[in-house]
């Protein structure tokens, strides 16, 4: 049985931006591997973790080329909840997008609730904007949530996941295994839909 520990860091240089985690296993070399978006490197017990940029520096060519045959899902033009509408000018439906959100966050508000309240949760203000590179965040000073109206594209099941998540970060700020274990006990089956989810390319 091999043991490992497990770090996750953003790698930020050269214009690339992607998270990595370090796993280290009784082995003599250093494998890359991309698990949803986040770069997976195998590295043997004694290595040291402060020489890992400059590992990555090196093989940055070959894990960008590894990260590029990651299959993305492309939304329609013009798409809403999962289905395809009729088109029209750019600025209206991003209007519609975003009106959309906030009408279908207002619905689920009944079942956000009860299952806020399995881990001490209540409702907090919630915005909704045109995010380029996010699902959500959390701002877990003010307490306050953002979500991206691309999720009015989607089906509503990923709304509801990304609310849940940025909820949850108000328990654990952090991706540890304590952060994930609150989104267990709100949605079970929350790591299929996130691996789904992670597959789209955010697009207006």
């Amino acid at each position: 049985m091999q043991s490992q520990k497990e770090n996750k860091f953003l790698y930020q240089k050269n214009n690339y931006t992607f998270y990595y985690q370090l796993i280290y296993k009784p082995i003599k070399n250093i494998y890359f591997r991309f698990k949803d978006d986040i770069l997976m490197i195998s590295l043997p017990k004694n290595f040291k973790s402060k020489n890992i940029e400059s590992i990555i520096d090196r093989n940055v060519n070959k894990i960008v080329k590894l990260k590029s045959r990651i299959k993305r899902i492309e939304t329609l033009d013009f798409q809403l909840w999962g289905n395809p509408i009729e088109k029209m000018d750019r600025e209206s439906y991003r209007k519609l997008l975003i009106s959309e959100t906030y009408q279908k966050i207002d619905d689920l508000k009944p079942k956000l609730v009860m299952d806020l309240k399995k881990v001490g949760l209540e409702l907090k203000p919630t915005q909704v904007k045109l995010l380029k590179s996010k699902f959500g965040s959390c701002h877990t000073q003010k307490k306050i949530i953002t979500i991206n109206a691309f999720l009015a594209k989607l089906d509503p099941i990923y709304l509801y996941y990304v609310l849940l998540h940025e909820y949850a970060h108000l328990i654990v700020a952090n991706h540890s295994k304590d952060f994930y274990h609150v989104l267990d006990k709100m949605m079970m089956n929350h790591k299929m839909i996130q691996k789904q989810l992670r597959k789209h390319q955010i697009s207006y």
